[in-house]
């Protein structure tokens, strides 16, 4: 009897057809490596450009959370880094930080050796984190046209479509231990598992070369990374893991293979960690774990709510439109077309994450479309076959892809698509948000001529106090960045706050009741003016900045009781034509307090 069911089981696994690798459509290996070079080179200059091209802002984060930690890491405290409450709280990782802070630490340094003026070295100190981030970007653009080549095929239609950013650890995950799809010639693991491979006893372990094993210890340490940076991410690594685990279980793959695996999860994990606590301890002076600080304060304080409420449904109705714009519909049929994949297909495994997260982050009452920026290389990845089998009909015969290519069709649907995004690409980088950077190119310029010389050292001070608070950002807080683009320590500003109310606890009537300092102003403006205005802690400047709507109460307020005295419009730019906060709606704008007396124009 048991020889039948050996013999019946032979004859069915026979019976089965056996899952064809993806195609490389006949190119040679070496056009193959010469393309992914010439490919890496497209995209580090293009994401160059463009990061040198952007002139909007997109989140305060991307700014308080990583530039001012890092400026005050490498010019330290004097340097007038603005160091938010999560910071002093231990809630962020220092290594993103590090990061930029080396940057400009040796880039400072270069320059003064050079003996480059410091207007100058204030013009490169504010592109040199665009250029960093423009790498970062193309390395995650290139490991995702790698990961799509590896599913897809190499040089085929589909992977190419898939280019964007990534994480590169899901390049150098192996795959073969938690699907059955075949990987391609493009795989960089030298030895291929499926569901139909040969039995246990004539496999060879999936880790048996050093090429393998580094490659899995690269993705280890970049998923720990990611984590330690982002706890959230680690809901993406779970959904990658638990198939892995899965597989462990039905013996997809020699136990050796497991053991190494589990072997490295734990070398890499413990590596990331200590390297995190020797950063974290040596900038905030004490042993610390930020993940965990992060999730108590979030969680279980419930402090994001603080910034937003959000509803259950925002991911569905408005992250992903905002996420994916034009390819939305794309990816709605591809993620149906998808969840109906065997469980054992990489595809279903990406559908699963993206389920997973999207779900997961819908039970926070604080969203943010952010949040959900590390699904978009999954996105794109799985979308990428609808839009090409969309947009290319199957040739008429079936000789190869090379001599007889697919045909284009619904090629004005196509042009609108394409325009649509080219629109929304330069709207959003060119035009939406632009007045909030511009000013303090205005503001730098303006110190640089009325507090240095023409080498760029201080005026003596019978021609500029360097002691004067020279503007104050009458605005919502973190409107605009701060220190790493007004550069000079001695430009003294200060702005509005808006620290949630750390001393007071959870789900009680004073929390609910709490009025931030950008609130109070809004809410009533002379108010703010007459009280909180004019103080050691918030001097009157030399300049105001604030969006258009302020105007009123500020001219009023400030003519009738600083009498003698004018408000004069000294810089005006438009900043946005929409914005889901009416306090930023209108023009950015700078007054100066002026001599009435004296005639200006006002």
């Amino acid at each position: 009897m048991t020889s039948d069911i050996k013999t019946s089981s032979k004859k069915a696994s026979e019976s089965e057809p056996e899952k064809p690798p993806p195609k490389d459509y006949g190119l040679h290996p070496l056009v193959t490596e010469q393309a992914a070079k010439d490919i890496w080179l497209m995209l580090l200059t293009f994401r160059c450009i463009n990061a040198l091209l952007v002139r909007t802002f997109f989140q305060p984060d991307e700014y308080f959370q990583s530039l001012e930690p890092a400026w005050q890491m490498a010019f330290g405290p004097q340097s007038g880094a603005w160091i938010t409450w999560e910071w002093h709280r231990q809630l962020r990782s220092s290594l993103h930080p590090a990061l930029f802070a080396g940057v400009y630490f040796a880039a400072d340094k270069a320059m003064i050796f050079l003996g480059f003026f410091p207007q100058f070295r204030a013009m490169l100190l504010v592109v040199l984190p665009n250029l960093l981030q423009a790498y970062f970007a193309a390395v995650g653009d290139y490991y995702t046209w790698q990961l799509a080549e590896r599913i897809y095929g190499t040089g085929s239609k589909v992977s190419k479509a898939a280019t964007t950013m990534t994480i590169m650890a899901l390049y150098f995950w192996p795959w073969e231990l938690s699907t059955s799809t075949v990987l391609g010639e493009g795989s960089d693991v030298s030895q291929q598992i499926t569901a139909q491979a040969a039995p246990a006893k004539t496999r060879t372990g999936l880790f048996n070369t050093s090429r393998s094993l580094k490659h899995l210890r690269i993705s280890l340490l970049l998923a720990g990374a990611a984590c330690i940076l982002r706890p959230t991410n680690a809901l993406i690594w779970f959904s990658i893991f638990m198939p892995t685990l899965s597989g462990l279980l039905s013996k997809r793959a020699p136990l050796s293979d497991y053991l190494v695996l589990f072997r490295e999860i734990v070398v890499c994990g413990s590596t990331i960690l200590l390297i995190s606590f020797i950063s974290d301890y040596l900038y905030y002076g004490e042993w610390t774990f930020p993940p965990y600080q992060f999730l108590h304060f979030n969680i279980s304080q419930n402090l994001a709510v603080f910034y937003g409420r959000n509803d259950w449904h925002y991911y569905l109705s408005q992250g992903l439109p905002l996420l994916l714009t034009t390819y939305l519909p794309f990816t709605l049929v591809a993620l149906y077309q998808t969840s109906s994949q065997s469980s054992s297909d990489i595809r279903f495994l990406f559908t699963t994450t993206i389920l997973l997260t999207l779900g997961s982050l819908s039970l926070i009452s604080h969203k943010e479309v952010r949040f959900i920026y590390p699904l978009l290389p999954l996105f794109h990845i799985l979308t990428a076959p609808t839009i090409s089998a969309f947009f290319r009909a199957a040739p008429a015969t079936s000789s190869s892809t090379l001599s007889n290519p697919p045909l284009a069709r619904h090629n004005p649907l196509l042009a609108i698509i394409l325009i649509l995004n080219i629109l929304i690409a330069g709207y959003t980088t060119q035009v939406h948000q632009c007045g909030v950077l511009s000013v303090l190119k205005f503001l730098r310029s303006e110190y640089e001529i009325l507090a240095l010389d023409a080498r760029g050292l201080p005026l003596p001070k019978n021609s500029f106090d360097p002691t004067e608070t020279f503007v104050a950002f009458l605005m919502p807080c973190h409107s605009t960045p701060w220190r790493s683009q007004l550069i000079h320590p001695n430009l003294h500003a200060w702005a509005l706050t808006c620290s949630p109310p750390l001393h007071l606890a959870a789900h009680t009537a004073e929390r609910e009741a709490y009025r931030d300092e950008a609130d109070r102003f809004y809410d009533d403006t002379q108010k703010f003016l007459r009280e909180e205005v004019g103080t050691r802690e918030r001097p009157w400047p030399r300049y105001v900045v604030g969006f258009a709507g302020i105007e009123g109460d500020l001219r009023t307020w400030y003519e009738s009781e600083m009498k003698g005295f004018k408000v004069k419009e000294r810089w005006r730019m438009g900043n946005s034509q929409w914005h889901d906060d009416w306090r930023r709606v209108g023009d950015v704008v700078v007054w100066e307090f002026v001599d009435g007396s004296l005639g200006a124009e006002v």
